[in-house]
């Protein structure tokens, strides 16, 4: 009998066995390629990873213990040959211009969009559109709230989607407490909008992340969100990445990088088509928190700076294992769109940080990388520049290192086969470079001026315009910032640029959105019509004199040639010096009009003749607290006959 007993219990602990190891065949560990992201297996794997990544000596940066009202905080907020910003719609209808964008065919949200005949705004916590066009009978058709901390939109369409930042509060059952407390949570929420009734916006589908809105692109009909949480501790738990379409709630798979060290953030990626119902594919990873975000048509780029031991040993550590110097590298992953289900495919390492989305540049099967690098050795603080190339695989290619040394990139715009670098510490080095052969890059030529860009942008083939600020030598051999500058470069022999023409406007303290911002560049290349959005003070500590936009026309041949100045602010009087609600952040066209768009207001013209307004009306209150709104208020804005001594008039090089 006790023989039976004993033959089935093997039998049985066969059959388990047997089982177990069927099972693991069936559900293998997720394979991933040699360096790639490994798919955590339960929500459970990913706590413990995190719990003993805090053990590490990371948990004062990442981990975040949420009690009661506490909650993680995220840090702030942070190429086509040449993107044509001008629309030009079938049947005979108007011309009309769109976002500037880095790269033809993948759009970039913004807070205002257009089409041939509607502004769409996003202003003062309020969704806002506008009949714009034509712009004699211009006037508000539907101004409706906005819950959240509104961000950027789509338009797609007659479809608009809106991104906004929201805190959420949920009770949970926290260490130290008997009764379930609130506790707060980051969502992004996209709100989908049905316009095809422009005065009456139809709320057809939300969306949420968890996360604080990061960044975006938009490609071939699919919105692409990239949302980042710092995970947080509640009590004994981990709340893992959510997504939430209506009533169906997703849990992204969750992927982690064993090559890297922490602090972690998760970064979840949300792909979806702006329609009333579509499906959703979404994954999150635990990086660095992510600052740079690139994307072509194939593939989305998420960068982040790695700062290694320095978070441990500082800047004078050393690398481990070398005894060299440490210094920050930059992380990028390559993620391929797949139509709407990401994948990731690469993970590069380059030398150094970037500036900004123009510094990646992704062209005939390679990625070009400019970084500013920056090492502590035996004389101090060591900066220069580089030029890194990678292959599909992520294997380097090509680089140049040491360019300007002591210098800093302020602007990087790859065209093609080359590269243009602004860097700048006293004086303004333009490099022309050479991307042709990726396994040989080189520098073709330099030009060195005064002053420097923060933008650059294509005119032609030949020329390339720059928007930065001018520089004057101090007393004491330093140099200081002045006002805006606008130069026009001629890069026709590569080896020894010049500069053709430049403006300065203002003294120092003036200011111009597109120093910070791309998007509130206006270029239209069949009309060489360049608009420059302008704050101008006439030195620090003096106050603002002016805030509008100055329109010029641009030629190879003459330069800048100015066509006329549109004031934002009311009739002839100037604005406050402590306050910009009549800065533009923004101009567009629709037809012959040009709408200039500041925190309070939207300006009408005539681009052709600047000085012929058509009108303007005030925007719904801003969250910070400039503007108001009383209606669609419709106003006569007088324009100073030019030259007047009220309005700066530029400077010509």
């Amino acid at each position: 009998m006790q023989n039976r007993y004993l033959i089935a219990t093997l039998l049985l602990g066969i059959l388990v066995i047997g089982a177990i190891i069927g099972f693991a065949l069936l559900n293998p560990p997720v394979p991933s390629q040699e360096g790639g992201p490994v798919k955590f297996a339960s929500v459970q794997e990913v706590q413990e990873y995190l719990v003993q990544s805090e053990v590490s000596g990371y948990s004062s940066r990442w981990m975040n213990t949420a009690q009661s009202e506490d909650m993680a905080v995220m840090p702030p907020g942070a190429p086509a040959p040449m993107p044509i910003p001008i629309s030009t719609p079938a049947g005979g209808a108007v011309d009309y211009s769109t976002t500037n964008i880095q790269v033809q065919g993948v759009d970039e949200a913004d807070f205002v969009k257009n089409d041939q005949k509607y502004i769409y705004l996003i202003t003062g916590g309020r969704f806002v559109i506008v009949d714009a066009y034509p712009p004699e009978d211009a006037k508000i058709l539907s101004n409706i709230s906005l819950s959240g901390s509104p961000r950027e939109m789509y338009l797609s369409g007659s479809t608009v989607v809106i991104f906004s930042d929201e805190t959420i509060e949920e009770f949970q059952q926290v260490e130290g407490s008997a009764a379930p407390v609130p506790v707060r949570r980051q969502v992004t929420k996209a709100e989908i909008y049905d316009v095809t009734d422009r005065s009456q916006p139809a709320l057809i589908r939300t969306i949420t992340a968890s996360g604080t809105y990061a960044s975006s692109r938009m490609t071939e009909g699919i919105i692409y969100l990239i949302t980042q949480e710092y995970p947080q501790r509640q009590g004994s738990d981990i709340p893992m990445p959510m997504v939430t379409d209506g009533s169906s709630t997703y849990t992204p798979d969750i992927w982690r990088f064993d090559d890297l060290e922490g602090p972690f953030i998760f970064q979840t990626i949300t792909a979806f088509v702006p329609a009333r119902s579509s499906s959703i594919s979404t994954e999150s990873y635990l990086v660095g928190y992510s600052s740079t975000f690139y994307a072509t048509p194939a593939n989305l780029y998420v960068a982040y700076t790695h700062y290694g031991d320095q978070y441990r040993s500082g800047w004078m550590g050393t690398a481990e294992g070398t005894g060299s110097p440490a210094g920050p590298s930059t992380i990028i992953h390559r993620f391929e769109l797949n139509r709407g289900s990401p994948v990731w495919r690469q993970s590069m390492s380059a030398p150094g940080t970037l500036l900004n989305q123009f510094s990646l540049d992704d062209y005939q099967g390679h990625l070009r990388v400019a970084t500013t690098v920056e090492e502590y050795g035996a004389t101090g603080f060591q900066t220069s520049s580089s030029i890194t190339i990678f292959d599909q695989s992520g294997t380097i290619t090509g680089e140049i290192t040491g360019i300007a040394p002591t210098e800093r990139i302020f602007a990087a715009r790859f065209i093609g086969d080359r590269c243009y670098l602004v860097t700048f510490r006293q004086i303004d080095p333009f490099f022309v470079i050479d991307l042709a052969d990726p396994k040989n890059p080189h520098i073709l030529g330099e030009l060195k001026i005064p002053g420097y860009s923060d933008y650059l942008h294509p005119f032609d083939d030949t020329h390339i315009i720059g928007i930065g600020k001018d520089t004057e030598e101090t007393a004491w051999g330093g140099f200081t910032a002045t006002g805006v500058k606008a130069a026009l470069f001629d890069v026709s022999d590569v080896a020894n640029p010049t500069l053709k023409d430049s403006v300065t406007i203002g003294g120092s303290g003036s200011d111009s959105e597109i120093l910070r911002d791309h998007k509130a560049f206006y270029f239209n290349p069949k009309t060489d019509v360049m608009v420059l959005p302008i704050t101008v003070a006439q030195g620090y500590g003096s106050g603002y004199v002016w805030q509008g936009s100055y329109v010029y026309e641009i030629s190879p041949d003459t330069g800048f040639t100015l066509r006329g100045a549109v004031p934002q602010y009311r009739g002839d009087e100037p604005p406050d010096p402590g306050r910009w609600p009549t800065a533009v952040k923004r101009s567009l066209t629709i037809g012959d009009m040009l709408a200039t768009i500041s925190e309070n207001a939207v300006v009408l013209v005539d681009i052709r003749e600047p000085s012929h307004r058509y009108g303007s009306f005030d925007l719904p209150a801003s969250t910070s607290g400039y503007g108001y709104w009383n209606g669609p208020i419709w106003r006569d804005m007088p324009v100073p006959n030019m030259p007047n001594p009220e309005m700066p008039v530029p400077l010509s090089d």
